[in-house]
């Protein structure tokens, strides 16, 4: 932790600078005012007394823990608040001085590259893979018949051609700049991107490595069994020879009745299957599992089947679940809430694998 000194009104104060990989964490405890710098200036996250705001990838802005958006004046006012605390810094650091030539109109230029980037908004990712970069060799989800889906109903699959795809990855090139760096991994969207052909997709991860580098977490991906294409062990072993670690199966419940009932299949065999081959080509697997979808005198029904059919999948230490309470047009209602801690409590009995909660509805691509 390196300390600094600004003249602020004729008064000296203390600022605190620590150097990050990609940018820099400045604190101003006199003002009660913390920033976060990206490598090019940008403020990632600003907190200015009980006020804490994050900037999204598309320009928004939101505030708290619960990551509600601001209006588009109440963004205009952040903004102005954080130059003027920025510009009153007198430091001669690379970082800060280049978030002081910035205007909010370097923050719309960069909010459009974002747009021109990404074919589709990023709408979601697993928790623990927050900070990595998406990546998009298809759009869409092939499935589109999910009750609960918020993110996909009206999206078509599309598979990116392979121009397309390293214009893409060209655009991330672009946008991202020094967090390129930063970054500890990849993330492969949108909803399915197994459901692209072997070929297709070593072509993805070859030029991932070529164009972007290896990850110190590498790469990870959605994944539905029922929509995408079949793999042989040498398939699962090649891909994870070449950067794929990680898949997020969209389990929603172990009972095969409500999950037919939900809009996926009910035959989980395709599900075991898959994890089977993930796990034995070296890869470790992630779960979802909604609470709160089954009716109140079939929780007890679906708590055993879903136990039954975890254990059954022989889950170790480096896979993970992920309990995300059901969400109806962005209103979970308490008895989800309850569900997902005694679920989490029940599934650490049956299975070595790591229960982590999940809100959805909080999810932003955060800048």
């Amino acid at each position: 932790m390196v300390a600094w000194v600004k003249v602020f009104g004729g008064i000296c104060v203390m600022i605190e600078v620590r150097q990050l990989k990609d940018g820099c964490k400045l604190e101003d405890e006199e003002q009660r005012v913390s920033a976060r710098l990206n490598g090019d200036g940008f403020w990632c996250s600003f907190r200015k007394g009980e006020s804490f705001y994050r900037r999204c990838m598309d320009g928004t802005i939101v505030m708290g823990a619960e990551a509600r958006p601001v209006s588009s004046d109440k963004s205009e006012a952040i903004h102005q608040q954080f130059h003027q605390w920025i510009n009153s810094i007198s430091l001669n650091v690379d970082v800060i001085v280049k978030s002081q030539k910035l205007s909010i109109n370097s923050y719309e230029r960069q909010a459009a590259l974002y747009l021109q980037a990404y074919p589709e908004e990023v709408s979601i990712l697993p928790p623990d893979r927050y900070g990595d970069i998406v990546i998009q060799p298809a759009i869409g989800c092939p499935n589109r018949q999910c009750t609960f889906c918020a993110f996909y109903k009206e999206k078509p699959y599309q598979v990116l051609n392979e121009q397309a795809f390293v214009s893409h990855l060209q655009a991330i090139q672009d946008l991202f700049r020094q967090k390129l760096v930063s970054a500890q991994g990849v993330f492969l969207g949108s909803a399915n991107a197994m459901a692209l052909s072997q070929r297709r997709l070593m072509f993805c991860l070859a030029q991932i490595k070529e164009k972007l580098g290896v990850f110190k977490r590498e790469i990870a991906t959605f994944a539905d069994p029922d929509f995408s294409a079949r793999r042989s062990l040498q398939d699962w072993e090649e891909l994870r020879e070449n950067g794929l670690r990680h898949i997020v199966i969209g389990l929603e419940t172990g009972w095969g009745e409500l999950r037919a009932f939900l809009g996926k299949s009910g035959d989980l065999s395709k599900v075991a299957a898959m994890i089977e081959g993930a796990k034995l080509a070296g890869m470790s697997v992630g779960l979802t599992l909604l609470t709160g979808v089954a009716e109140e005198d079939k929780r007890e029904a679906n708590l055993l089947h879903t136990q039954s059919a975890i254990n059954s999948f022989n889950l170790s230490s480096a896979d993970t679940i992920y309990l995300s309470p059901f969400s109806d047009h962005g209103y979970i209602k308490a008895e989800s809430v309850m569900e997902q801690k005694w679920l989490a409590e029940s599934l650490r009995n049956v299975s070595a694998a790591k229960v982590v909660p999940y809100q959805m509805q909080r999810f932003q691509y955060f800048a």
